[in-house]
């Protein structure tokens, strides 16, 4: 048996356990389950008249979480992916998870030329609350950021805006120790190992002056780069405002290297029940990336120091709700550098309480290496079954 499987098997036979266990002995919902199901048919290629890639994902996500007692809060949460291309066998299924975790727990349950059944635990934790102390150990979201689409703050699990699928986003397998003075004020500190077993440590102060959050964050990024950054947000004449910058500079030859250096800001206004905007741009002294085509960026792992490719992003939302079931959205980046452009139009109806059917395009053109043009066109359609 595969060591993630030594892993993954005992896990979710003792949530099962625990489970039956709670059914006699543990007074309801502390002992809770919630997901969803979805299917997603999905079609990529460069020019419409050319080849189509075209897949089909099965998306259930479990998520189960136990309250022993009043101090200690449980949970473990997976995903399991049924993926089917007719292209796989040319090339790497991009459904494929692979862990970045300390803990490898990603599991290939079978797969053949042109299918794929995927398991992936990325929250398992437990954590302890007493007084002004919260202490959370095991796979765990840890946000830090303030702004929605780069994020120079998220410092320990970055994510992509492109990945709408996955709204949980990624964990990282960490302690965490949170520390609450006073209502308006937070400390923490959080340390993470990765599956290279580098390590990630910082520490981070929230605080309100003004009306606004301000944080400040220092540490190390992967053993690697000493780390500092900020971030704030607030409100000014009903329009929401943030923003974020960090600094990365090299261990290594410290005196005789040059960091890295980004900075985030963002802002968002609700006209009316129906009607929202978001605006927000990235700037980052990262080395300009000479990639081949957008689909070598879309399937790249993502870190916070390589959040764009180009040194200025510009990006624009518009959501508008033309009935209380019916919303749409149109999402925009222009990439001055090379000349591109991201537009990212989407659709999404509610057919009963808790069942929906979206349609999401993404397209993606710009010069690239030798100031050829490249296209990258990608359209979803989606049941969603939350439960």
């Amino acid at each position: 048996m595969p060591k993630s499987a030594k892993i993954i098997f005992p896990i979710v036979f003792l949530i099962f356990t625990l489970q039956a266990k709670a059914q006699e002995e543990i007074p309801p919902r502390k002992l809770t389950l919630n997901g969803y199901i979805s299917s997603m048919q999905s079609v990529m290629f460069d020019s419409i008249r050319n080849n189509w890639d075209v897949s089909n994902l099965i998306h259930n996500r479990l998520n189960f979480k136990w309250i022993p007692t009043s101090s200690i809060t449980t949970a473990v949460e997976l995903r399991n992916r049924f993926s089917y291309n007719h292209e796989m066998n040319t090339g790497e299924n991009y459904y494929s998870v692979k862990d970045q975790g300390w803990m490898n727990l990603s599991l290939d349950i079978f797969s053949g030329k042109s299918f794929l059944l995927n398991t992936f635990v990325d929250r398992a934790w437990v954590a302890y609350e007493k007084g002004k102390f919260n202490i959370t150990a095991g796979r765990q979201r840890i946000n830090w950021s303030q702004t929605f689409v780069w994020n120079p703050n998220d410092v320990f699990n970055a994510y992509s805006f492109f990945d709408f699928d996955y709204v949980e986003k990624p964990g990282s397998d960490a302690l965490r120790v949170q520390y609450y003075p006073n209502e308006t004020s937070s400390a923490e500190a959080a340390i993470k190992i990765n599956r290279e077993k580098k390590i990630t440590a910082a520490g981070l102060y929230r605080f309100n002056r003004f009306q606004y959050d301000f944080q400040f964050l220092g540490g190390l990024l992967n053993s690697t780069d000493y780390l500092a950054g900020a971030g704030w947000s607030g409100a000014i004449k009903g329009w929401t405002v943030s923003g974020e910058l960090s600094y990365f500079h090299p261990k290594k030859h410290f005196r005789d290297t040059t960091g890295l250096f980004m900075a985030s800001l963002a802002t968002t206004h609700s006209f009316n029940d129906k009607l929202s905007v978001q605006g927000e741009v990235l700037y980052s002294s990262v080395k300009k990336q000479d990639i081949k085509n957008f689909e070598e960026f879309y399937l790249a792992p993502l870190t916070v120091k390589n959040l764009s490719f180009t040194h200025y992003n510009a990006f624009a939302q518009a959501s508008y709700a033309i009935s209380p079931l019916l919303n749409t959205t149109l999402a925009l980046m222009y990439f001055p550098e090379v000349k591109g452009y991201f537009a990212g139009p989407s659709v999404s109806y509610s057919l009963s309480d808790n069942f929906d059917c979206s349609l999401y395009v993404q397209r993606f053109s710009g010069e690239l290496m030798e100031h050829k043009r490249a296209n990258f066109n990608l359209a979803f359609l989606r049941f969603k079954l939350n439960f």
